[in-house]
């Protein structure tokens, strides 16, 4: 910090109360004119600006050689500048998500908008640094004790899967915009279907005399009740037993990611006990929610067809069996035909025709399961409410859950 100069006490016109205080500052610095393009940031800029200013200060030169001393010290200063300046670009590309290249600068600009590595990739780095740690023969235990932390973990996997960084990069900031929160009566519909364990889900309001409450229809993967238990309590499988492995270990991931608690698993587990979590942690203060059964509309279909000649009718049989089943990836699985959508008996034909070998497809039945209601072959179509899914499930012991029947004609026996 500059020291001020020290004051000096004058007296004027001979009288000794007439003194004042003066101090001499000194002279201002002289203006120097800033005729340097700071829009230069390479080697060439830089070496074409000093090159330039070495030509001003002495006009009397008109020849400058790339042997000369001044020339190489401009081309060194050029090259240092020039570094500098990419050192800067990087520092500065850093501070921002879209210019990051460093996998901590990614992850810490992610977390400051709430993002966080998914459960599922979680287990997976973690199995991946313990198999590693104990393959020079360390225990378990003591492998888990020196594992890495979490952030450090996600940085050796983005430096070796670049494309997952990108991918994180690219899809984190729309999460910001996600409403998980179930405000409007579409938002708990919404909301319900993101949950692994539904297939589909629709909400209304229902009037009750003093206020309305929200009705949530759920139908659940592989059409399971609400209040099923999805564990039989002989079963001695760290998963209900009625789901898939990969299924629980989605609803897992995905309860993990949010915070929610899971129901311990004993023949109590129920798909209404696994989603009342959610409903509570979502719905808004003051807000009544239920949960109940999505109303089926059971439909009963006879297909006949006519197999090309070289076609065992068997054979041809079950591949259309396995085309109309209700399994994941049927055409009848829960879920794939919406609320209110309903069923076309040119869908029928045209996922018929699709297997090779059929020649010829026409149906000879097409209704909702029941004598209430009537043939809809001519009218090709089987419309349902707008709280109703189609199902059919064509399970012999169960006929009232939907059926269809193949027959195969032509082709060869067998």
């Amino acid at each position: 910090m500059a020291e001020l100069p020290a004051p000096e006490l004058r007296f004027d016109d001979g009288c000794p109360d007439c003194g004042s205080r003066a101090a001499v500052l000194p002279l201002p610095l002289p203006r120097i004119d800033d005729d340097f393009d700071w829009k230069a940031r390479d080697y060439d800029s830089f070496r074409l600006f000093m090159m330039q200013e070495l030509a001003s200060r002495f006009p009397e030169r008109r020849r400058w050689t790339s042997a000369d001393m001044e020339v190489v010290i401009v081309e060194v200063l050029a090259a240092a500048l020039d570094r500098a300046s990419h050192a800067l670009d990087r520092v500065q590309a850093e501070r921002f998500i879209d210019t990051a290249r460093r996998p901590e600068s990614v992850r810490r600009l992610l977390k400051l908008i709430g993002w966080e590595v998914d459960a599922g990739t979680q287990r997976s780095l973690e199995k991946e640094a313990l198999a590693r740690a104990m393959a020079d023969g360390t225990s378990e235990s003591e492998a888990r004790a020196n594992l890495p932390p979490m952030g450090a973990l996600i940085e050796d996997y983005w430096r070796a899967n670049p494309a997952q960084m990108e991918a994180a990069r690219r899809n984190a900031p729309r999460r910001i915009t996600e409403q998980n929160r179930m405000v409007t009566v579409q938002d708990h519909a919404t909301v319900m279907e993101s949950h692994p364990l539904v297939a589909l889900a629709q909400a209304r309001l229902q009037w009750t005399g003093s206020w309305h409450s929200i009705m949530i229809a759920a139908l659940l993967f592989g059409d399971v009740g609400l209040d099923k238990s999805l564990h039989d309590a002989e079963s001695d499988s760290a998963h209900p037993s009625a789901l898939s492995p990969e299924l629980w270990a989605d609803i897992q991931d995905f309860h993990a990611a949010r915070g929610l608690d899971l129901p311990p698993v004993n023949a109590g587990l129920t798909g209404r006990r696994i989603l009342r979590g959610m409903i509570e942690q979502y719905r808004m203060i003051g807000s009544e929610v239920f949960l109940e059964t999505a109303r089926a509309a059971s439909v009963s279909i006879v297909l006949s067809v006519r197999a090309k000649p070289g076609y065992f009718r068997s054979e041809l049989r079950h591949a259309l069996e396995q085309v109309f089943t209700a399994d994941q990836g049927g055409f009848f699985e829960p879920g794939r035909l919406r609320f209110g959508e309903g069923l076309y008996a040119s869908d029928i034909i045209e996922a018929a025709m699709q297997v090779e070998g059929v020649a010829v497809a026409c149906l000879n039945l097409f209704k909702r399961v029941g004598s209430a209601f009537p043939d809809q072959t001519s009218e090709g179509v089987i419309p349902v409410e707008a709280d109703e899914f189609i199902r059919c499930q064509n399970a012999p012991r169960n006929p009232a859950q939907g059926t269809i029947r193949i027959t195969v004609n032509g082709g060869e026996v067998g």
